[in-house]
């Protein structure tokens, strides 16, 4: 329709009314709901979902949780870890300590020197131990980013460094009782093959045989470049379970690398992923980068940098891009980040051991992204961002291969709100249909039980209690 044109034929009096109807008419026609249909087979079983999570460490970035009072310590814990209740994140990546500032200063050492243990150093132990209390089936994953410099005479890629690893995870078994599920190489401090191959017959020899190993964990370019080499290396290739790097929402896997891990059957994970957004950018940008992961780089476990904010304001991220902050033990004092809520939109939906559904994870037509995850029986969930629409969009979903019929929650998180709840669907003959808004997120389920877990009477923030007196005795 032609504005100029209409105008000119309008009588005087009815001259503005119809240009405003005719502006509308042009708006409307510039925001037009587009259609997309998409098919969800839950026979089309696809690669295993690993979980989504965060890291504690690279830092002592948990440093003062240990020490909050009771009860907001366990609501802390509560809102990280409990399912259906707050970000119920499905993984955690900790910390090796290794003596090291790491960068938001050090995690102590079980072993000081050749001839130093002790387990009760430290916290990584008693933070896995609440995870997997509240969490029984959460993925535990470790890492180290340094270590003491009596390892191979300053040397990490050593046996004394292999017999490290294998130390620590024994001390979290025999002590704690916690059986961990993976652990790397090294952080972002390159590739050495040999190493791999001591690390992998040195936990077998302890009795570690079920711990998987997840190699190089870097972050450049070329970080997936070594892998080609366990096609020639039957060594190499038994003693890597897991093909993992970091970062891979700005440089993915090629698919080179993708077509790899499916011939070897070694599953790709992301085992560092940085969102340093504020906000409700933060949040978004933390979903689509989990669905991107698995989209582009067949990412099927993603954790990010870093839990909670628990060391000192002074320290390099104070802040950004933690699920939360609790500085203030002597306060009581911790308030929660928009991105838990992204943690939410993954976590209390789906399961580490679900599975991806082939054909049902891609791009929105008009922008955004989704991914549709099936538990070991009928339910399903689909988790939808649309950051980069500009417009609403109407998507049609056809359901079949046995999954349920039932009626479907629907929560929603945007910038004027997070989480929550909006109006159910009921499938009708195997389809349903909904509009999705612009910049917003979207987790739909035949799950229940999910919730926005809070807790009131959060004590106020209070300055460090000067003057302060510790002996190191108690």
């Amino acid at each position: 329709m032609n504005s100029k044109i209409f105008v000119l034929k309008c009588s005087h009096g009815t001259t503005l009314f119809k240009l405003l109807f005719c502006l509308l008419i042009i708006c409307l026609s510039v925001n037009t709901i587009k259609g997309q249909t998409i098919s969800i087979d839950g026979n089309a079983i696809g690669k295993r979902f690993d979980g989504i999570g965060a890291v504690s460490g690279g830092g002592a970035t948990s440093v003062l949780l240990k020490d909050y009072p009771e009860p907001q310590r366990s609501q802390i814990l509560d809102i990280l870890f409990k399912p259906k209740f707050g970000a119920s994140i499905s993984a955690l990546l900790v910390e090796v300590p290794g003596d090291g500032n790491s960068t938001q200063g050090s995690e102590p050492s079980h072993m000081h020197s050749r001839n130093d243990e002790n387990y009760s150093r430290g916290y990584e132990w008693w933070l896995m131990s609440e995870a997997r209390k509240r969490n029984p089936s959460i993925t535990l994953d470790a890492n180290a980013w340094s270590c003491p410099k009596w390892i191979g005479n300053n040397n990490f890629w050593s046996q004394d460094m292999c017999d490290y690893y294998a130390k620590w995870i024994k001390g979290l078994k025999n002590v704690y009782g916690i059986d961990l599920d993976a652990v790397g190489c090294r952080n972002e401090k390159g590739v050495n093959e040999d190493f791999v191959k001591k690390l992998r017959a040195t936990l077998n020899g302890s009795g570690l045989s079920k711990v998987k190993i997840h190699a190089f964990d870097n972050w450049q370019k070329d970080k997936f470049d070594w892998c080609k080499d366990m096609l020639k290396d039957s060594l190499l290739r038994s003693s890597v379970d897991i093909m993992s790097a970091h970062t891979m929402n700005e440089m993915p896997a090629t698919a080179d690398v993708i077509k790899l891990s499916e011939e070897l059957n070694k599953p790709i994970w992301n085992s560092e992923e940085h969102i340093y957004k504020k906000g409700f950018d933060c949040e978004i940008s933390l979903v689509e980068s989990f669905n991107k992961n698995f989209i582009e780089s067949g990412a099927t476990m993603i954790v990010n940098w870093f839990l909670v904010a628990s060391t000192y304001g002074i320290e390099p991220f104070p802040e950004d891009p933690a699920i939360m902050v609790a500085r203030e033990p002597w306060s009581g004092y911790y308030y929660l980040r928009p991105v838990l809520w992204g943690y939410a939109h993954y976590g209390q939906f789906c399961k580490t051991g679900w599975k991806y559904l082939n054909g049902a994870c891609g791009k929105l037509d008009s922008g955004g992204t989704f991914v549709t995850l099936k538990s070991p029986g009928n339910d399903y969930s689909i988790i939808v961002e649309t950051k980069n629409a500009k417009a609403d969009q109407k998507v049609t979903f056809k359901v079949s291969g046995g999954l349920s019929s039932g009626k479907m929650c629907v929560w929603r998180s945007n910038a004027q709100e997070q989480f929550v709840r909006i109006n159910d669907i009921t499938p009708v003959n195997g389809s349903f249909e909904i509009t999705f808004e612009p910049n917003s997120i979207y987790s739909l389920s035949t799950t229940t039980g999910q919730q926005k877990g809070s807790f009131a009477r959060i004590p106020a923030s209070k300055p460090f209690p000067f003057p302060y007196y510790e002996t190191f005795e108690e």
